[in-house]
């Protein structure tokens, strides 16, 4: 399958499911949950086939690319869920480019939702190993809390690869990290002499070119959940602005807040384009990376503004817990930072 498929439709359904599933207000009361991610949810994107997307078909997946993945982030990032659905793009992205498309037996547990995955980021530092055990500390790992599969860069030999970590294995430890953004998790994992299982130490035939392909990917994903986002609470805005009075007039009404809300849409509109066409570039385009490198730096820190000034939009009630402006705020900050 290819993304031939019907991407508008596919997006329509991903907003479409989110808006029901995961209101506003649903949203809001997770805050407060302290959880890594919503059970609920993840249980009804994975009977939706939303795992799936970029999976190989030979392992049950849809085989769509990176403008499918696209599209579900921002729907992810628009509806604020805590749905870790990046580390399944990126395990994916791994297992297909090591040539394990084929058969691996973790992408079709990968691809089902029943295996969620927490992976290194790209050029960050290996963990050594003999092939046999593995020990060292991986700090910083997105969706590590709530993980059963840590996909980690290694070095055996002198040479660079990637190793699958069971996540309740015997001496693997996750210490827990606190953000702002609770729509997320971060973990400092812990290795202590744990073995490694048959078939876990996965080589590449090219690390860099992969850590390219990662990096890219990861970053439209990231733009485009930002895009979303920045969408999402620009509406909510607009929406709030058509009934709150002030001085006996609706605010929408005032010229000066027309403006700032017309500058915003239409950096929006760029933004989008921004994001379709580095989405939309073929993986071994030359200019690939930096097209998803440039729009990821740009559009993250245009909707964290965004955010910021929705919050000032929204006057005294911007600043409580009980609107939602600020879940985008902080979720476009930690955008911007990863």
């Amino acid at each position: 399958m290819s993304d031939e498929f019907d991407l508008d439709a596919l997006a329509e359904s991903f907003l479409e499911f989110l808006e029901g599933e995961w209101p506003k207000e649903k949203a809001i009361a997770y805050e407060r949950s302290g959880q890594a991610y919503d059970a609920g949810l993840w249980a009804a994107t994975a009977g939706l086939g939303w795992p799936a997307l970029t999976a190989p078909e030979a392992n049950g997946g849809l085989g769509l690319g990176t403008a499918a993945a696209a599209y579900l982030h921002a729907a992810l990032g628009a509806a604020a869920a805590p749905a870790p659905l990046l580390g399944t793009l990126l395990a994916t992205t791994i297992f297909g480019a090591a040539g394990a498309e084929g058969g691996h037996e973790l992408l079709a547990a990968i691809a089902e939702g029943s295996l969620r995955v927490a992976v290194a980021e790209p050029g960050s530092a290996a963990v050594e190993t003999d092939g046999k055990t593995v020990s060292g500390t991986v700090r910083n790992l997105l969706d590590a809390p709530g993980a059963g599969l840590f996909l980690l860069r290694a070095s055996h030999a002198g040479r660079p690869g990637w190793l699958a970590i069971d996540t309740d294995a015997a001496g693997v430890s996750v210490a827990r990290r606190a953000l702002a953004d609770t729509t997320r998790s971060l973990g400092d994992v812990t290795l202590d002499n744990v073995a490694i299982g048959e078939g876990r130490l996965i080589r590449p035939a090219d690390p860099a070119a992969l850590d390219d392909l990662l990096t890219r990917r990861a970053c439209v994903a990231l733009a485009a959940d930002s895009l979303g986002g920045g969408e999402a609470v620009l509406r909510i805005t607009i929406d709030y602005m058509k009934v709150r009075e002030q001085f006996g007039r609706l605010i929408g009404s005032f010229q000066a807040l027309k403006h700032r809300v017309a500058d915003h849409h239409a950096a929006l509109v760029g933004a989008r384009e921004l994001v379709l066409n580095a989405a939309a570039l073929p993986d071994d385009a030359p200019d690939a990376l930096l097209a998803a490198l440039s729009t990821e730096a740009h559009v993250t820190a245009l909707t964290a503004d965004i955010a910021r000034d929705c919050i000032q939009l929204h006057g005294g009630v911007g600043f409580t817990a009980e609107f939602s402006p600020h879940l985008y705020l902080k979720r476009a900050k930690l955008n911007e930072a990863l």
